[in-house]
């Protein structure tokens, strides 16, 4: 008798080295995935505009990595003595305006650079269908940053509105790097403050604009199905965290293990897997005798580099 029902997703046709650098934007599960890909050594920078839910925000941060569009201070609003970027999730807010300017500008060169390599990958995590727009200009709200909720617009997205700005921004991706591809997603997470239901309306309007747009672009974009996995695979509540809204570490290796076994290239496996055993070796803190743990950190970068050389200018020197 089968008492689960397991998913198991085709492999798909966009596939990650370590050759090829990936970028990651949107929600916390970004994070996720993404933590996961740098302790196996791929080159990926996650979530350059920090945590970031709603597929306006995201593609409005994609457009500005584009654009090379480098922060000043009047892009900037002070609150509770932090300077924070209205666009950018408080990760990158700080007492000083310098600090956090030079923050928000270095990720936007260093992404800039990522998105236009060729065969750079573009993995997005749509999070939520509704937004927060700041009534003064009406623009979109990556993170409203704890302010008075008086100051915000709350709206729900609709799928038409979700698509055409989502269209607009691949055909202009591939006008500068045809190369590109896209892995979407839809996050597992599920954001209990606007109520399950509106939050189960919200992930339908996702996953149907996701459904489009992969439909509009076939050889450029897939859909990576995180949010079915945890919904119907790991619909357990043992599957997630404390607070019952997030998956566990858990489920969110295991929907790792899905991804990779449906996105990691020929030979990928061996590589991820001994890069991660060096990895975990590196973040190990030794109680005692240091010098004997870094003469075993040196081994065995030697024999991960001449197992896989194709990471030796991937892994860090010593």
């Amino acid at each position: 008798m089968q008492f689960r029902t397991r998913l198991a997703p085709p492999p798909s046709s966009i596939l990650i080295d370590h050759t090829r650098p990936i970028i990651m934007l949107g929600s916390c599960f970004s994070s996720e995935i993404g933590t996961r890909l740098a302790d196996r050594f791929f080159q990926v920078d996650i979530n350059p505009f920090g945590t970031l839910y709603n597929p306006l925000s995201i593609s409005r941060a994609v457009n500005l990595i584009l654009d090379r569009r480098h922060f000043g201070p009047t892009d900037l609003v002070e609150h509770d003595g932090l300077y924070h970027s209205m666009l950018h999730h408080g990760d990158f807010s700080s007492p000083s305006v310098e600090l956090t300017v030079n923050a928000i500008n270095s990720r936007v060169d260093a992404a800039a650079d990522f998105i236009l390599t060729p065969g750079v990958t573009l993995i997005v995590t749509f999070g939520s269908a509704i937004a927060f727009f700041l009534k003064s200009t009406g623009d979109v709200a990556g993170n409203c940053h704890r302010m008075s909720a008086g100051l915000f617009d709350q709206r729900d997205l609709s799928i038409d509105e979700i698509v055409a700005e989502w269209h607009t921004l691949i055909d202009r991706l591939l006008s500068l790097n045809p190369s590109l591809r896209i892995i979407f997603t839809v996050s597992p997470i599920r954001h209990k403050a606007y109520g399950y239901p509106a939050d189960r309306l919200s992930k339908s309007r996702l996953l149907l604009a996701v459904n489009e747009l992969v439909n509009a672009y076939p050889d450029t974009t897939c859909y990576f199905p995180a949010y079915d996995i945890m919904m119907d695979d790991l619909r357990d509540y043992r599957f997630y965290a404390a607070d019952m809204v997030h998956p566990s570490q858990v489920a969110a290796d295991y929907i790792y293990v899905l991804f990779a076994r449906t996105h990691y290239g020929p030979g990928v496996e061996n590589v991820a897997s001994d890069a991660v055993c060096y990895s975990r070796l590196l973040s190990h803190r030794p109680m005692h005798n240091p010098q004997l743990h870094h003469a075993r950190i040196v081994k065995a970068r030697e024999i991960l580099v001449s197992r896989h050389p194709v990471l030796e200018s991937i892994v860090p020197h010593l």
